[in-house]
């Protein structure tokens, strides 16, 4: 399953979670200093995914993976971090913040899922039309730490 989003978040912020997350996303350990450079904050079943502009436009691919992602050089992408999330009410949402709105909604077999989040264009984030934009894949694996795969330095 393959989707292309758009749509309008606030505090550099939105969500990709379970159902029935029981995750604090006012935490003070969700937004941590490591989660902000990392650009991925965690909690129980919600991942949270920053994005570089202030406008809070999100343009994101979105795919559900049968397996983990073939793509292994990341020259086309300025930021690439991945985390598990784990599954337990069957249904995965993409969410808004502070509002919730639920951006996107589907049936999810329960279990542990990688996530991992590429970041392009962040360089135009400050620019009058920021185009940075994001991908997200998703696919069945075991638990383990977030983990960056390439840094983007500003």
């Amino acid at each position: 399953m393959k989707l292309n989003l758009k749509f309008a978040t606030d505090y550099r912020q939105f969500y990709l979670n379970d159902k029935n997350a029981n995750g604090n996303t006012g935490s003070e350990n969700f937004w941590s200093e490591s989660a902000f450079a990392d650009k991925l904050a965690i909690e129980d079943g919600v991942l949270g995914i920053g994005i570089e502009n202030d406008e809070g436009k999100v343009e994101c691919e979105f795919e559900i993976l049968n397996s983990k992602s073939l793509i292994d050089n990341f020259t086309d992408f300025d930021h690439v971090v991945e985390a598990s999330l784990k599954i337990h009410s069957g249904i995965l949402q993409i969410i808004d913040c502070p509002y919730s709105e639920v951006e996107m909604e589907t049936e999810i077999e329960n279990g542990e899922y990688r996530v991992r989040v590429y970041s392009i264009n962040l360089n135009t984030a400050y620019e009058e039309n920021p185009k940075d934009s994001y991908k997200i894949e998703i696919w069945k694996e075991a638990y383990s730490d977030r983990k960056v795969l390439k840094r983007f330095e500003d």
